[in-house]
C-alpha cells in the first residue's frame, strides 16, 4: 500500500528525486506531479492511496468539478487498474 499526502505549495520541488521501491509508489507520484501540474488541481487537500493499482482519492475538495477531474486523472494515469474516489466537494 502507497500513500501520498499532497498539500503542498506552488513553488514546491519535485518530490521524485529517486525512484520508488514499488509500481504503486510509481503510480501515485506520477499522479501526484500530474496533478501538481493542473491549476485546478493543486491547490485541493487531496490524498492519494494506491493498493495494487487500484488508486484511492479522498479529502474534501471545493466543488464536484474537481473531484470529476481528479477522478479522471488518476484514470488517465499508464498503469491504474481501477479508481475509488471518495473526494466529497465543500458544503456551502
Amino acid at each position: 500500500m502507497t500513500y501520498v499526502p499532497w498539500f503542498l505549495p506552488d513553488d514546491f520541488p519535485s518530490l521524485i528525486q529517486v525512484q520508488p521501491a514499488s509500481r504503486d509508489a510509481q503510480l501515485a507520484c506520477r499522479l501526484l506531479e500530474s496533478m501538481q501540474r493542473d491549476p485546478r488541481l493543486r491547490h485541493e487537500r487531496i490524498c492519494i492511496e494506491v493498493q495494487n493499482r487500484v488508486v484511492i482519492l479522498d479529502g474534501v475538495v471545493t466543488c464536484a468539478d474537481v473531484s470529476s477531474e481528479a477522478h479522471a486523472r488518476a484514470w488517465s494515469t499508464a498503469g491504474v487498474h481501477d479508481v475509488n474516489n471518495r473526494l466529497r466537494p465543500l458544503e456551502r
